[in-house]
């Protein structure tokens, strides 16, 4: 048989990368100003930012995306509320980078898995500036990381191909059926990566705030996700799991209610005990001697 080859075309092609940051701004957060002759964007993670770009600015919510197209003049700040914030700066000359000119764009379920993918790397890639705010060049870890610049410059590409293609109303090309697995996928792994969290912080006093602050996600979103996929809230999961917990110290009758409320960061052991009762139906005293602990440590 004769095979005939396809050449593999790419749509947009990122040359180099300039700055991959994730910042977390104070309340009246403001910078100057600045302009270079190469792309960036500024994604909204959380909270409300207001950026600028020439003669023109824009209120940005979380979810949302504003792209500087080389040489334009830009700035960011805050007004009366946190945010937290993912930039990314690049060079490219694909003419298909025209579409971002001047271009406010909210992203999808899959374009913000997508991000979360480069931030992931990066965190891992350049650990010393991820979260630097005046950094002006990208830190690489020192011991090396296999193909970490193609990981993250291969999802870069896809965020940008996803982007045009779901906002280009002229051409339908996106197949909702496939979109609709690839994201019900991507959520699967962010109520994955949420129960994982609070499965190791069981015994330490973790927010939602930390959980949001290490997936790169805005609570809302967070909560939304978990809440779809598992039909409870990300806090009464994390209850079910300390009163596990409660009953599995119980049964080992090596610690006192007292103890067990401490360690598990309940803030009183009446607290405790009103949790335990209202979530099982019994006291701790009373489960305690449902599975046979006679001598009860109180």
């Amino acid at each position: 048989m004769n095979y005939t080859p396809t050449v593999m075309k790419n749509a947009i092609t990122v040359k180099e990368l300039y700055s991959l940051h994730y910042f977390k701004y104070c309340k009246r957060f403001d910078i100057p100003g600045e302009e270079h002759d190469f792309w960036e964007f500024l994604y909204v993670d959380a909270g409300e930012v207001n950026a600028v770009a020439e003669t023109n600015t824009f209120r940005l919510k979380q979810g949302q995306a504003i792209f500087h197209k080389p040489l334009e003049f830009h700035n960011i700040y805050t007004e009366d509320r946190f945010a937290n914030s993912i930039v990314v700066s690049f060079s490219s000359n694909s003419r298909l980078m025209k579409f971002f000119e001047n271009k406010v764009l909210t992203f999808s379920d899959y374009e913000k898995a997508l991000l979360k993918a480069i931030i992931d790397e990066a965190s891992i890639a350049y650990p010393d500036t991820l979260n630097e705010v005046w950094a002006e060049s990208l830190g690489k870890n020192k011991s090396g990381v296999i193909g970490s610049d193609q990981i993250i410059r291969q999802n870069l590409e896809l965020l940008l191909v996803s982007l045009i293609r779901s906002n280009d109303t002229t051409k339908p090309i996106i197949k909702k059926q496939k979109e609709s697995k690839r994201t019900s996928e991507q959520c699967t792994k962010i109520v994955d990566d949420i129960k994982k969290i609070v499965e190791e912080n069981l015994y330490s006093d973790f927010s939602l705030d930390e959980i949001s602050s290490r997936l790169f996600f805005s609570k809302t979103y967070l909560k939304n996700v978990f809440k779809k996929d598992t039909g409870t809230s990300i806090n009464q999961y994390r209850i079910n799991l300390r009163l596990d917990e409660a009953k599995r110290l119980i049964s080992q009758n090596k610690f006192s209610f007292t103890e067990i409320a401490y360690r598990l960061n309940f803030t009183s052991v009446h607290y405790f005990s009103r949790v335990f009762k209202l979530h099982t139906g019994m006291t701790p005293t009373e489960y305690a001697r449902l599975v046979g602990i006679e001598q009860i440590l109180v």
